[in-house]
């Protein structure tokens, strides 16, 4: 339900692309030239030049017609734009089956089959760690009896994986585990893998995981109040490192029901600082205060290609935000930008509307 904006844009493109070499073959114009018939061997100094009327070339046109099942896609997408357009994309409702969005820095472990029906899997707290944090690595054997286990953390920053630590596993039993206390140099995407003895046979299991030290802080938030149709929450930040900073997190009501995604996108200089978030009128009809905003994700936007995105982090889990008089925001209607309507008006010209 969520994020639709940007499945159908790349949706958009791969129909586009194949609808483009579709047109490219139906607008050719085959042109046709009179025959050229042999005759009989003649004298040609007594023959006299007739004068030969010419006929113009015979043009066949192919009339363009989109395929009704291109035109149904462009349908679809052209509906689900549209229910997207009614709210801004600042301000994404939330319910309790949008799990991705509630929960965007869970680990799901992936587990992998081995000899007679035994498993393995990694278990980790979360996927992105922030300095200095600890990585604590579980492993999870069903079906199988091993013999000691070891787990090593390597960089992934260049071609050759740089090992920043390898350590044994303590545990017994199917479950074993180790914690990994931070050192400075931790810092970007890394490979945790365990490696394990079972049968004579050794096994090794990796994933990925991200690192980094804090580019910034959020430290708290100030007064919440009503601007136009939108709840503004300012968002309070220590930043180290200046740049193109987007910030998301979760809106809650206070018995713990989810309210709404709040984005927002800003280039923020070094020091303290305050970034808004701003929650819609639509989302928030529904769901009485207090209010509680919480599951923060802090990103440093690459500025020059080749840069990595860097992270900051929240030193609290989450921020009560009080009560609010959701009734003194005006009733204004959510109006798309130009871009935004070109988009629909684009989709619905080509789905025949």
């Amino acid at each position: 339900m969520k994020y639709k904006k940007v499945v159908i844009i790349i949706s958009l493109l791969i129909v586009v692309a194949g609808y483009g070499i579709y047109s490219y073959t139906a607008e050719s114009t085959l042109t046709f030239s009179p025959p050229v018939v042999a005759s009989a061997p003649v004298d040609v100094l007594s023959v006299q030049p007739k004068a030969v009327k010419q006929m113009k070339p015979k043009q066949i046109t192919v009339v363009e017609k989109i395929p009704q099942p291109i035109s149904d896609s462009f349908q679809l997408m052209a509906e689900a734009y549209a229910s997207e357009l009614t709210l801004p994309s600042y301000s994404i409702p939330l319910t309790t089956d949008d799990s991705h969005l509630l929960n965007p820095n869970a680990y799901i472990p992936q587990s992998v089959l081995l000899q007679d029906g035994a498993s393995a899997s990694i278990i980790l707290s979360k996927y992105r760690f922030s300095f200095p944090e600890p990585v604590v690595i579980k492993l999870d054997v069903k079906g199988l009896q091993i013999n000691g286990a070891s787990a090593a953390l390597r960089s992934e920053l260049n071609d050759e994986a740089e090992t920043l630590i390898s350590t044994a596993m303590l545990g017994a039993d199917g479950e074993w585990a180790i914690q990994l206390n931070a050192e400075e140099d931790w810092n970007g995407p890394m490979e945790v893998s365990v490696t394990f003895r079972a049968k004579g046979k050794k096994q090794i299991l990796k994933t990925g995981i991200e690192y980094s030290h804090p580019t910034a802080t959020i430290t708290g938030v100030e007064e919440i109040r009503a601007e136009g149709s939108d709840m503004l929450i300012p968002v309070k930040l220590d930043v180290e490192r200046a740049g193109y900073y987007r910030l998301r997190a979760n809106l809650y009501s206070v018995d713990k029901q989810p309210i709404a995604l709040l984005t927002g996108s800003e280039k923020l200089a070094e020091g303290s600082v305050v970034m808004d978030l701003k929650a819609y009128k639509g989302v928030l009809t529904q769901h009485k205060g207090p209010y509680v905003l919480r599951t923060f994700v802090l990103e440093r936007r690459p500025a020059v290609p080749g840069e990595l995105t860097q992270y900051g982090h929240s030193e609290e889990p989450a921020y009560k935000l009080g009560d609010f008089a959701v009734e003194s925001l005006s009733d204004e209607p959510w109006q798309p930008d130009e871009q935004e309507m070109q988009r629909l008006e684009f989709l619905q010209k080509m789905a025949g509307d």
